[in-house]
């Protein structure tokens, strides 16, 4: 797969995840404020990397590129193991639908380790 397709498909869903953070129900944020002011600051730091992958999709090689899908890649890869992490929480309100996410995050990472591997720039190999 190619890299400026996993970029569209990571700023896609980064700026979904945003957006429902932002608008999130009580049901899934929990009725706390402070969980809810910190679900709608989760959402800005969404949007500002969902918009971040969007701008980078089209760019050529580079080392500055390759830094922002290794960034990315640990970015997914550390976002599912929480994931997967927060679905053995009982006491979490999300913890029965953490699973849809960690798999998406999962194969975004796995994505951008592959396509990043084989689009990386000729002066960082």
């Amino acid at each position: 797969m190619k890299l400026n397709v996993i970029f569209t498909i990571a700023a896609v869903v980064m700026i979904l995840f945003a957006i429902l953070s932002f608008f999130a129900p009580p049901a899934l944020r929990g009725t706390d404020p402070s969980m809810a002011f910190s679900g709608k600051i989760i959402g800005v730091v969404l949007l500002a990397l969902g918009v971040l992958a969007w701008l980078v999709r089209n760019d050529g090689p580079s080392k500055t590129r390759d830094s922002v899908v290794l960034g990315y890649t640990l970015l997914f890869a550390l976002w599912a193991a929480v994931s997967v992490y927060g679905s053995f929480l009982v006491d979490m309100p999300t913890h029965n639908i953490s699973w849809g996410p960690a798999l998406i995050q999962a194969l975004l990472a796995v994505g951008f380790f592959m396509a990043g591997k084989a689009s990386m720039s000729t002066s960082a190999k």
